[in-house]
């Protein structure tokens, strides 16, 4: 089992597993040629050459990046394969220096076991701004946010300025 960043190739894997989730209502549908567009976003867990597993760590600068489309293969749920990749995902967003990771969720309990904690969704005005206001799922939504702590210094002690890109995948 490796995980790693995903590659160009991989985009057709990764639409198929988070496609089979959206179509249940549990992720946001991701067509493959915003997922291609999107390629350095995506982590993977790869076994035998095959996608088992998916997630997007979308940076929204320096301080805050987002957890999305954590998707694992249906014949693998259940393997802890979801925490693997999340941690992965941290052990990432350390690398680049972000300081809180987040994810809005249907499952806060998955993340909370991964060392996320509950927060108020709408504290994260970057996500409000970006996804939130012209979500048709606005008024009735129930999905639940939670909040990752990668780097603690960084949040107590916010840098002002940042003048070097954050190196992705």
């Amino acid at each position: 089992m490796k995980t790693r960043c995903a590659q160009i190739k991989d985009a057709g894997a990764i639409h198929q597993v988070v496609a089979h989730y959206a179509e249940k209502g549990l992720l946001l549908p991701r067509a493959e040629e915003e997922i291609r567009r999107n390629i350095s976003h995506f982590l993977v867990l790869e076994e035998k050459r095959q996608i088992v597993g998916c997630l997007s760590l979308e940076s929204y600068g320096t301080d805050l990046a987002e957890i999305r489309s954590v998707a694992i293969s249906p014949e693998r749920r259940g393997e802890g394969l979801g925490a693997n990749l999340v941690e992965f995902a941290l052990l990432e967003a350390r690398r680049r220096g972000i300081a809180r990771v987040f994810g809005v969720t249907h499952a806060p309990q998955f993340f909370e076991q991964q060392g996320f904690v509950a927060a108020w969704r709408h504290s994260l005005t970057e996500k409000i701004e970006r996804d939130c206001r012209t979500c048709p799922k606005q008024r009735s939504c129930r999905l639940v946010a939670v909040v990752a702590t990668v780097i603690p210094e960084r949040v107590m002690f916010p840098v002002l300025s940042e003048t070097s890109p954050v190196p992705v995948c």
